[in-house]
């Protein structure tokens, strides 16, 4: 074996152990010894491969031997943006193909404004984010993202493909790889960040966010039946997570207990045993919103839930207050609103894939009210 391929190899089993050894620490593994599942060639140094842009060039015992590379945007967005590769290489064979990871560095200054805060709180079907500038409230974002209505279709499709057939079946196996739920989880994810990323650019702010491991996934799949258990280890918190730390801003975790239980303008409990919920339903026609050039129908029905809690007089939306509570235990503060009166907050709903809105709703509503003005 090459020597070059038995240096990467310990280069690899160092970083499992060490990671392995931080996990333990913490009570996050479950096993007596790491696991490694995933075997791939990982080449150091550059002096045992090349790049040249559209392919990689790996030197092998039979010499300098050429994989052209398969373009994406996401590919050229890194090859032209400013970005460099760096000095190691992953490969894993699958069949006659060969994958290929490469992995792109840059290095950015993160510049921070006192008092300038974004608060996060990922839920199963939204993304609710609130924008502070100068200690002040700005703004209530949401992004339906419908991550969990997404896990649920797929888990029916799945049923109903693999229904009185056995998942061996050369006919089954190639429906169910014909399903796009981990790329289509990913692509909402992905814009959703991008969205975030821009408003935390823009205002130099620091962005928050709930602590949440794959640990505490555990304990909350632990007495749930098998179809929550499923979309609760398919919720992609950890992963939206992942994505915000690898951009230019800073992203700091907080604990995020009792966030959506608490009212953020007295500290007050709610009373969780008395939760209204709320559908709201808006048709509209995306590429009106977006003027983007586009023939034919285009109609899309939103559909946005509202999950209110008993407040005293009033009822406050759940989803809305958790990233307020978010902001208040990093700051510290009462939190102030734009306005003199907290009654006339709002958060606005956007669609994430094309960021326009579509919706908005009462953070703060009368228990008389039944529909939102």
């Amino acid at each position: 074996m090459p020597s070059r391929v038995i240096e990467g190899a310990y280069i690899i089993a160092g970083r499992i152990v060490k990671s392995f050894r931080k996990r333990k620490k913490k009570g996050l593994t479950r096993k007596d010894k790491p696991e490694y599942k995933r075997v791939m060639i990982t080449i150091p140094n550059t002096i045992n491969w090349r790049f040249n842009k559209v392919s990689v060039s790996v030197l092998t015992h039979k010499g300098w031997v050429e994989i052209p590379l398969r373009v994406t945007k996401q590919f050229t967005h890194y090859l032209y943006e400013g970005w460099r590769v760096s000095q190691e290489l992953k490969l894993r064979l699958v069949g006659r193909k060969v994958l290929v990871w490469l992995t792109f560095e840059k290095e950015v200054e993160v510049e921070t404004k006192e008092g300038n805060h974004i608060s996060i709180d990922v839920n199963e079907n939204n993304i609710t984010v609130a924008v502070f500038e100068d200690f002040k409230l700005r703004e209530l974002r949401r992004y339906e993202t419908g991550l969990g209505r997404i896990v649920a279709n797929y888990s029916l499709r799945r049923e109903e493909i693999t229904k009185g057939n056995s998942t061996k079946n050369e006919l089954v196996k190639k429906k169910l790889r014909r399903l796009r739920e981990k790329e289509r989880k990913i692509d909402v994810l992905r814009k959703s960040v991008k969205r975030i990323t821009d408003i935390a650019r823009s205002l130099n702010a620091k962005v928050i966010v709930g602590k949440f491991s794959l640990r505490a996934k555990e304990k909350m799949e632990g007495d749930k039946n098998a179809k929550l258990r499923h979309r609760i280890h398919q919720w992609s918190v950890v992963k939206f997570v992942e994505m915000l730390k690898t951009q230019p801003i800073d992203v700091a975790e907080v604990s995020e207990s009792y966030t959506s239980s608490i009212n953020p303008f007295d500290g007050k409990r709610l009373r969780r045993g008395k939760q209204i919920v709320e559908k709201v339903i808006r048709v509209f026609n995306p590429y009106l919103m977006t003027g983007a050039a586009h023939e034919g129908g285009g109609i899309k029905v939103f559909k946005v839930y509202a999950r209110y809690l008993e407040s005293g007089e009033v009822l406050l939306e759940r989803d809305s207050i958790a990233p307020l509570n978010l902001a208040k235990k990093v700051d510290g503060r009462v939190v102030v609103f734009p306005s003199t009166s907290p009654n006339e907050l709002r958060v606005t709903v956007y669609d994430p894939l094309r960021g326009v809105p579509v919706a908005e709703l009462e953070v703060i509503k009368s228990k008389e009210k039944l529909r939102h003005g």
